[in-house]
């Protein structure tokens, strides 16, 4: 007796079930189509390889090269400035007092020169005195020599030159050092004297007066007001710069991307979304804790700080926050380059 099976009938399949199925998923696609918004929209887009920097900031601050009292301020805050303006004035008086005293030095100086010119003439007058005193003991020497031979001096006046000649011949012998030293005396004090000037020295206290801004930007913070005793290197004032060609960016320590000089990389600002190009300029080699802007909020890192600078008539404002991406595809960066056969 044989066994029947039964099988059951295979369900149809209809394409309004499926459809109906996809849509019943639609928070899946929700979802995706959300990831993937936030991954373009955010700078860098779909790039893989990512660092986030910012714009560089650089201050200058004005300080006095002498110290005294803050006599006038002729900037403010948040006033641009340019190259070589002047910022300030100190009050002369004290400064008046270190330009008495330098020009008193100046004259002993000069008056040095004087004694030393006056001694070494001195000396050059001894010695030509000392070397005709020579001349005529030799002459002397040489007239007793033939009065000797002919019998008409003692032998003994004859020998007592001998000693005043060797005497005078050792005397002399110590003139050319001691000339030869004192023009050696005399250089220094000219080179010394040569230095500076009367007038050197009134422009050199004008200099020191003035408190003048050495690059263009904007007055960051003022940190001393009119009256205020300024010491030597006192901060007066703190200058921002307003354009800025080089980016400060982290790479993170976990990212093993090998970055060497020179390589080349875009650069896309956060805010405004466009791009410029430069160069890698430095890479530290020790890992460091820095201060790094992810995206959303600021955090600290470890990792490795990237120093670029951006192609000739670029700039940015300091500060801007950027996303630093190599300058290759977005293909290439998530499968390689395609070899070529």
């Amino acid at each position: 007796m044989t066994r029947k099976v039964f099988k059951r009938p295979a369900l149809r399949s209809r394409p309004r079930h499926r459809i109906r199925q996809l849509f019943n998923g639609w928070p899946w696609f929700v979802w995706m189509g959300a990831a993937i918004a936030v991954l373009v929209l955010l700078p860098g887009g779909l790039h893989r390889i990512r660092f986030h920097g910012i714009a560089e900031r650089t201050y200058e601050y004005v300080s006095p090269l002498e110290s005294g009292r803050l006599k006038t301020l002729f900037v403010s805050l948040g006033d641009p400035v340019y190259e070589g303006q002047l910022i300030g004035e100190l009050d002369s008086e004290s400064l008046a007092t270190d330009l008495l005293m330098d020009q008193a030095s100046l004259m002993k100086t000069r008056d040095k020169i004087q004694a030393i010119r006056y001694e070494a003439e001195s000396l050059k007058l001894e010695e030509a005195k000392t070397i005709a005193e020579l001349k005529t003991l030799e002459a002397r020497q040489k007239r007793m020599d033939k009065l000797l031979d002919k019998n008409l001096i003692l032998e003994q006046e004859f020998e007592d030159l001998r000693p005043q000649i060797a005497a005078t011949k050792e005397v002399l012998e110590h003139y050319s050092p001691l000339i030869i030293q004192l023009g050696k005396r005399l250089e220094m004090a000219e080179t010394d004297a040569a230095r500076f000037s009367s007038a050197d020295l009134e422009k050199l206290q004008a200099a020191q007066r003035r408190l003048v801004a050495a690059n263009a930007g904007v007055v960051a913070e003022v940190l001393h007001q009119p009256g205020d005793v300024v010491e030597t290197g006192d901060p007066v004032v703190r200058i921002s710069n307003v354009f800025t060609s080089r980016v400060i960016a982290f790479m993170p320590e976990e990212n093993i991307m090998n970055v060497v000089e020179d390589e080349r990389c875009q650069i896309i600002a956060s805010a405004s979304r466009k791009r410029h190009h430069g160069r890698i300029i430095s890479v530290t080699a020790d890992i460091r804790k820095l201060p790094v802007f992810t995206g959303f909020n600021d955090q600290i890192l470890r990792g490795r700080r990237i120093v670029i600078e951006l192609d000739e008539g670029t700039t940015l404002m300091p500060g801007e926050r950027v996303v630093v991406v190599p300058d290759v595809s977005v293909f290439e960066q998530w499968f390689g380059k395609s070899n070529e056969t």
